[in-house]
């Protein structure tokens, strides 16, 4: 069997997806062949660039904005049109790749892929088995489109979500996030893999996936860790982030052994470097991570994990029936991957203290901060921590991408017309105007580079008069996420 596989790096969990899929089906059948494309680099870089770099900045940096954005997208909206008509133009780019793998079936793992392929098939450009893999606990309307062949979710209540979304609920199949089969195994070894880090076997620990955090934010949660009057221990998982990696370098003086005590510590904030007095008080033995192939081994042996509720990140955790405690989900897809995993017993949810809070628990006289006080009653009070980790198992879908792979097969034995793939007249009949679609897409980036604020003088062009009209040119969409954006930064201006 042949197949094409197509995501993109918005996060990593699209990627990750994919590539776990691939490994497996690899492994069921040495005859596969299977080509991992990421879809957006592939059609276009400027548009590659424009989603991730835009992804990135306003998720990280706007979050609100990106919160707007998303849920924008996710109705019958100018922004959801302006989704659906940039992705389906750029779906012709994937005529050639069609015509050189000639594959069996395509599987996407990104809304954007899912949104060009069902164009190529709804065109009759081909016939070719889609599956769209929903790398979250919630749908999104970008993931909807006509000519999917089957969905892959994460859960029971997924099922009924896309149906109300009109999706025939016989094509949805709740099987689970593909991740590798390694984080549904049990550790044999546990105890043995802590006393090698130096821990105790006999104590609780605590995981930390901070990659995505910023350097500010899992330094006060670390200091808040170290503040919980409980004796555990803890691993901080730094991923690729070399300036978090780097703060608590300085903070262990970079060595695995603890030690206990007031510590300078000086630590790199967005592209400058600040000086700043932080002192934290080490109470905690702590195993500092960069990057590892290994993050099912730390899932194994730890009993709780505080992380961001990244899809995938998420389903790995419910593999390794590994309670969470969730903080900061960016607004959109992390939020409502938050309110169903609490909803649901999986994890608890930890938010920044609002200025309401802050005055309560002052005149409370309230000294712990919301994560040194959730970690407190879940270590000290196992019962939820037990309750937590059966739900977790409850929902563990062992089988996921073996599963995803039997839907796949069927998919394809199930055809019975002769495959179609494209041929020269069908890429001539999508061919549009390149170079304005180009230009739409170097605009939106510009977009992008103008909300660090560096300018305060850009503006869009004038569309009271509908001088620019959406469907030829595209500004109503742009306009509105530019207001949208000066309206959020002046309000953190006042702040």
């Amino acid at each position: 069997m042949r197949v094409l596989i197509l995501s993109a790096k918005t996060g990593g969990g699209h990627m990750r997806a994919a590539q776990a899929l691939e490994e497996v089906i690899k492994n069921q059948d040495p005859g596969n062949e299977v080509l991992t494309i990421d879809g957006l680099e592939y059609v276009n870089h400027y548009f590659n660039k424009a989603v991730v770099e835009g992804y990135k900045f306003s998720a990280m940096k706007l979050p609100k904005m990106y919160g707007i954005l998303y849920h924008a997208s996710n109705n019958d909206s100018g922004t959801y049109k302006l989704v659906q008509r940039t992705n389906s133009h750029f779906a012709k780019k994937f005529i050639p790749l069609l015509t050189e793998f000639r594959p069996d079936v395509i599987v996407s793992t990104h809304p954007f892929m899912s949104i060009m392929c069902s164009r190529l098939r709804e065109k009759g450009v081909t016939n070719i088995p889609l599956i769209s893999i929903i790398t979250d606990f919630a749908p999104h309307a970008a993931y909807i489109n006509p000519c999917v062949s089957e969905y892959i979710v994460s859960s029971a209540q997924m099922v009924d979500a896309l149906e109300e979304l009109g999706v025939d609920r016989n094509i949805v199949h709740p099987v689970g996030i593909p991740i590798p089969p390694i984080f549904f195994e049990s550790d044999s070894e546990k105890d043995a893999h802590l006393a090698e880090m130096g821990f105790d076997p006999s104590k609780k620990t605590v995981l930390v996936m901070a990659g995505s955090f910023g350097v500010t934010d899992i330094l006060k949660i670390y200091e808040s860790l170290n503040d919980v009057k409980l004796d555990f221990q803890i691993i901080v998982i730094t991923g690729r982030n070399q300036k978090l990696f780097n703060a608590f370098n300085t903070i262990i003086n970079g060595t695995p052994s603890m030690r206990v005590g007031d510590i300078q510590v000086n630590f790199e904030v967005h592209d400058e470097v600040l000086r700043r007095d932080a002192k934290i008080r080490l109470t905690k033995p702590t195993k500092l991570i960069y990057f590892t192939d290994e993050v099912h081994k730390y899932m194994h042996i730890a009993d709780l994990i505080i992380t961001k509720p990244g899809g995938l990140t998420v389903t790995e955790s419910l593999a390794s029936c590994l309670p969470m405690v969730l903080f900061r989900g960016i607004p959109g897809q992390e939020t409502d991957n938050t309110e169903y995993l609490t909803a649901n017993n999986l994890a608890v949810s930890i938010q920044k203290e609002s200025t309401e809070d802050k005055l309560r628990n002052m005149i409370m006289e309230k000294k712990r901060s919301n994560v040194e006080e959730t970690i407190y009653n879940l270590l000290k009070y196992p019962e939820k921590l037990r309750s937590m980790r059966e739900s977790c198992s409850r929902l563990n879908n062992k089988d996921s991408a073996y599963n995803v792979y039997e839907i796949m097969k069927k998919s394809v034995e199930s055809m019975t017309e002769k495959k179609h793939f494209p041929t020269p007249e069908d890429l001539e009949s999508m061919m549009t105007d390149d170079a304005e679609a180009e230009r739409l897409i170097r605009e939106f980036e510009e977009v992008i580079k103008k909300y660090s604020g560096e300018d305060d003088t850009f503006t869009m062009p004038d569309d009271s008069d509908g001088e620019y009209d959406f469907e030829d040119k595209g500004y109503k969409f742009l306009d509105m996420m530019y207001q949208n954006f000066k309206k959020i930064r002046a309000e953190h201006k006042k702040s």
